[in-house]
């Protein structure tokens, strides 16, 4: 894509366009914001420091340089940003559309690493321009980022520094590559940001390997505003400077080929952890996955790839608003992995068309959570009729709890063509048009054409705090809603363009929106089969959920499902998952299709405590069916979860189960004998229910309202949807979402049945 850079003239904006041009892009004009006054300003926004060096990047780099004044005044302060006159963001604005209406750019280039407030702010720019944010260094580890600027020969010096364990005198001036021993130290003993990312220390770019010219501070003053014997701050003012230049073949070399012998990490670098070999696996296992692309073996065959298609990919980001979605292109794209075809498989026997039962319904409890669900939409879906059909009962049923679409915190998604997706995520793009809309997963699902979507949702609702009184820090804490919709291209997890955000945080409750194993810096998705999308699946929901609390981790998620598309995949999978926790409890289902042609997608939620939840295992039988139970619930018993499944003959759900392609057939076979098992009878399903919520309301009261999501495997030994149905119907507090899939764990399982409550 074409991009303008957003330079500071610090280390951090310098290196972002080096991996900018890494990643196939081409830079093609500069952009800076610079105080009114002839002195730096406290921004909470952008480093003004240095701004008098920043016209020599134009030159060092024979690139137009767009310039815009700002006061940086910061007149909304709070995380989130909408659009406010005289606030410095919306001089960022007229600076963009400066260079937008003088130069074709497609992308906005920002050297943002931790940033959340400024990062919101680039992006909010960026999507009233129809621009993509690019922001490479976001998230990086500081350490490893900083040591990668230097061997890359990042020529950045030390301009203003203002924390604890840095001193004016001694540290103005100094490389970064001299000052990296100390950086370290620092963070040790102070906690300092190693990158500066705190406002500990701010930098100027020299040279760097983009420059045709380097960039030579002739003259400069020391400004000491602060001589805190703490934390003394002080910076740099440059009087004078000149460029020198440098090998003069430099002005004749692409920008790809002034970076080539700079050890420089691309994605594929990244990637690298994805390749380490599986110790837990047996010999003669590795077969058994899908051969890797012979692109993935070639770096400069996948730096081809990247150039031609990435900047296509970002670029329909952008331009296709009709879909606003990443995940709206439904193909596989490059990838080499080959998903079986459900239809002509031995998944035949196991599916048929099911008529989802249209019964909508809401439920709210006493701490202000809501479940609202069985939301069917029902016409032609190829033209977005059922989709807005169900939007709009999701819209009457909020309506009806006095909420509105900002209280939504999850939205789950099955729909019957996948081919359909840019159409659905069009209508819900219109309804869900916010920032911060809730996370979202998105699954295929055998339903019938007549009746071709089916939503359920998570709402919460923040209680009322008694303003005459102190309210407690636990009061505010578990009221407190904290959304993360990260909408710029980067190396840390998939950027979200379309109207749903990675995840949601109410109090200690972590929803994270399903993810499949797209490549974040390319938005592509990743080569090499079924292992290495689970595993780099399970990075991005181990990095988002980390980001919405530091100590937080895979091990804290309560419950799970993973979608896969083949039953073969189950074991991998499940082994991936294993391998990393068995702190929750996961179920494994396979669907006809998912998003983009991913082989499987994750659907989780965390618990900052996860820690201090109990576990059990418990199972009875009822009449010929295997009734298996897992059970978490944490030591306040406020949050609890129970996954139910009912299986056909003496099968025990609760073990592995080692299914792969050459002994699925087998399997299906030596359970034949099911098919002279009768179907599960009302009373006895009655009975299941009654079993399941009795152990989700242990220790509370019976009638606390819950969320119950039955999975039925269709055209097998389940029992009817409007059987299943009728005997919820004896828990009123119960809200219903029936979802047809192809197939559970086990080849004789025929329902799970997934129960949740929050207090």
């Amino acid at each position: 894509m074409r991009v303008v850079a957003l330079v500071s003239g610090g280390k951090d904006s310098c290196y972002n366009m080096v991996q900018c041009v890494a990643a196939g892009h081409d830079i093609v004009a500069l952009a800076n914001l610079n105080p009114t006054s002839k002195d730096e300003l406290d921004s909470y926004m952008y480093q003004t420091v240095g701004h008098m060096g920043v016209e020599l990047y134009a030159e060092a780099m024979g690139l137009p340089l767009f310039r815009q004044a700002t006061e940086g005044r910061a007149i909304i302060q709070d995380r989130d940003y909408c659009p406010t006159p005289e606030d410095e963001v919306e001089d960022l604005y007229k600076l963009l559309v400066k260079v937008k209406n003088e130069v074709d750019i497609e992308a906005v280039a920002v050297g943002a690493i931790f940033s959340d407030y400024q990062r919101i702010r680039v992006e909010n720019v960026c999507v009233r321009l129809g621009l993509v944010s690019l922001a490479y260094l976001w998230r990086r580890d500081q350490g490893e980022l900083l040591q990668e600027m230097i061997d890359c020969h990042i020529n950045a010096i030390i301009i203003k520094v203002a924390a604890m364990g840095l001193e004016p005198a001694k540290h103005l001036g100094m490389k970064i590559e001299d000052m990296k021993p100390h950086l370290v130290k620092m963070k040790e003993k102070y906690g300092l940001n190693i990158c500066g990312e705190g406002g500990e220390y701010e930098t100027f770019t020299l040279d760097c390997p983009l420059f045709t010219k380097s960039i030579v501070i002739d003259e400069f003053e020391m400004v000491l505003p602060s001589e805190n014997s703490v934390a003394a701050v002080g910076y740099l003012n440059f009087k004078q400077f000149h460029l020198e230049n440098k090998d003069p073949i430099l002005e004749k070399w692409s920008q790809q080929e002034r970076i080539a012998q700079f050890p420089v990490k691309t994605w594929l670098d990244l990637l690298q952890d994805l390749q380490e070999p599986d110790r837990s696996v047996g010999a003669g296992e590795e077969d058994e996955e899908e051969p890797e692309n012979s692109t993935t073996d070639s770096c400069e065959a996948a730096a081809a790839l990247l150039r031609t298609e990435v900047g296509h990919c970002a670029h329909e980001m952008v331009n296709n608003k009709a879909s606003g979605d990443a995940h709206a292109n439904t193909t596989p794209g490059h990838s080499s992995a080959v998903t079986p075809t459900l239809e002509h498989s031995l998944l035949t026997d196991l599916t048929e068309i099911v008529v989802a039962t249209d019964k909508a319904a809401a439920r709210c409890n006493d701490a202000g959570w809501y479940w609202l669900g069985s939301i069917v939409g029902q016409g032609d879906e190829a033209q977005g009729e059922a989709t807005y059909q169900a939007l709009v009962k999701l819209k009457e049923l909020l309506a009806s709890e006095s909420l509105s679409l900002h209280n939504v915190v999850a939205v789950s998604l099955y729909i019957r063509d996948m081919e359909n997706y840019a159409v659905i995520n069009l209508q819900y793009k219109k309804v869900f048009n916010f920032i911060n809309p809730p996370i979202r997963v998105c699954v295929q699902a055998p339903l019938a054409q007549q009746c071709p979507i089916v939503m359920e949702a998570v709402a919460f609702k923040p209680q009322s705090i008694d303003s005459s009184q102190d309210s407690s820090s636990e009061e505010m804490r578990v009221n407190r809603v904290h959304t993360m919709h990260v909408q710029g291209v980067s190396h840390w997890a998939p950027a979200n363009i379309g109207p749903y955000s990675q995840a949601v945080r109410v109090g200690d409750l972590v929803y994270v929106a399903g993810q499949i194993a797209l490549v974040p810096g390319t938005m592509q998705m990743v080569e090499g089969g079924v292992r290495k999308q689970c595993r780099l699946a399970l990075r991005h929901v181990a990095r988002i959920v980390r980001a919405m609390d530091p100590n937080t981790q895979l091990r804290d998620v309560v419950q799970g499902v993973c979608y896969v598309t083949h039953p073969s995949y189950i074991p991998e999978a499940r082994r991936e998952w294993e391998k990393r926790t068995n702190n929750a409890i996961v179920d494994y289902v396979v669907v006809p299709q998912l998003p983009r042609g991913a082989l499987l997608e994750w659907q989780v939620w965390a618990h900052i405590g996860n820690s201090r939840f109990e576990y059990e295992e418990t199972g009875c039988c009822i009449g010929v069916h295997r009734v298996s139970l897992r059970r978490r619930w944490n030591y306040e018993n406020t949050v609890s979860v129970v996954v139910c499944y009912v299986s056909t003959g003496s099968s025990n759900c609760s073990q592995s189960t080692t299914i792969n392609a050459n002994t699925v057939e087998t399997e299906e076979t030596e359970s034949g004998h099911c098919a002279s098992l009768p179907v599960i009878s009302a009373p006895e399903l009655g009975e299941v229910f009654r079993y399941t919520l009795s152990k989700l309301h242990k220790g509370v009261d019976p009638g606390t309202t819950c969320a119950v999501r039955v999975l039925h495997v269709s055209g097998s030994k389940a029992p009817p949807p409007t059987e299943v149905r009728k005997a919820l119907e004896e828990f009123p507090n119960v809200v219903t979402t029936l979802v047809p899939v192809c197939r559970l764990t086990e080849s004789r399982t025929v329902l799970s049945i997934c129960a949740v409550r929050h207090q």
